[in-house]
């Protein structure tokens, strides 16, 4: 049986009215003034309550002066001794910086790789999706002290883990967790995976469902296996979105500092101790403020430093998007 298309009807042309060109909006001087008289205030704020304290840190970070000593403006100016003394003789200091960026890269691809096979999976539709979308999405939600606690009292001793670890492989094979060094950066590796994960995962599977489908579409007729598909041509049009991601993330994770305290407190020895955990002994354990002032202005720098580099490569685009 061969189906014919019916035979196309004519509609009756319907005139429109010709309408003059739409003529640029003007918006009245007035309103921008008091747009402009409302947003003082706020940057009143903005600069009382950011740039004041970080003028004084960078002031501080260039004296001698600790909470002992009386006012910071009777303070001794040592000038670029600080960070003189932070980069060349302060080996605690580079090997916290070691250990913060080396944490921080394992964490970094860790979640990167399950947050992509999660979107993947998500990408297709079956139930009890939506359930699964909001749990994965929980840990996020959690604040990093009370998910540090909470992997505290999991890799106890006598905690969970060792338990299931005992009932599969004996007593004898329950780790010391926070006894030992590999372990306890192990600690600090899952819990961090564990609780900022979804957040690779929520961004690239948005990312995901953005990808055109027409090359997609292309790549399959032309003969591509699922698999080639994806690594050539969704993972490149995605890379945009994998960059995002991973400078948000490297922003947070730069700054560990709860989740150490609460589980190991840069134990044992120093083993677990990050930038941000450094610093804060520095200024409130040693009293040293204006030394870890200066300490955290050269985190500041590298920090600013590593995220252009990571922007590079996307550099172009982001300007366009702008434009």
């Amino acid at each position: 049986m061969t189906l014919h298309a019916p035979p196309e009807v004519q509609r009756p042309a319907v005139m429109l009215p010709s309408s003059p060109a739409a003529a640029p909006v003007h918006r009245p001087a007035g309103n921008l003034g008091v747009a402009r008289f409302f947003a003082v205030p706020g940057q009143i704020v903005s600069l009382t309550v950011l740039v004041m304290p970080l003028l004084v840190a960078l002031y501080m970070s260039f004296t001698d002066w600790s909470p002992t000593r009386g006012s910071l403006f009777d303070a001794t100016f040592v000038g670029f001794e600080n960070y003189a003394e932070l980069l060349v003789y302060d080996t605690r200091f580079l090997e916290a910086v070691i250990r913060t960026v080396l944490i921080s890269a394992t964490c970094l691809m860790l979640e990167f790789t399950l947050g992509l096979g999660l979107a993947v999976l998500f990408l297709r539709e079956f139930r009890g999706k939506a359930i699964l979308f909001s749990a994965f999405l929980t840990p996020m939600m959690i604040l990093p002290v009370v998910v540090g606690y909470t992997f505290w009292m999991l890799f106890q001793s006598n905690g969970p883990i060792n338990q299931i670890i005992a009932l599969i492989a004996g007593p004898g094979a329950m780790p010391e967790w926070f006894r030992s060094a590999p372990f306890a950066v192990a600690t600090v590796i899952i819990t961090e995976v564990w609780h900022w994960t979804p957040l690779f995962f929520l961004i690239l599977l948005s990312g995901l469902n953005a990808v055109p489908e027409n090359p997609v579409r292309a790549a399959v007729i032309l003969g591509a296996s699922p698999r080639q598909v994806f690594w050539q041509v969704v993972l490149p049009m995605l890379k945009p979105v994998i960059i995002v991601a991973f400078v948000i993330r490297a922003m947070e994770i730069i700054k560990l500092f709860d989740e150490v305290f609460m589980l190991t407190r840069g134990g044992p020895g120093s083993a677990t101790e990050t930038i941000s955990l450094y610093i804060y002994k520095l200024a409130f354990n040693d009293f040293q403020l204006a030394y870890g002032a200066a300490a955290a202005f050269l985190v500041l720098i590298g920090t600013l430093v590593i995220i252009n580099l990571m922007l590079l490569p996307v550099r172009d685009q982001l300007l366009e998007a702008r434009r």
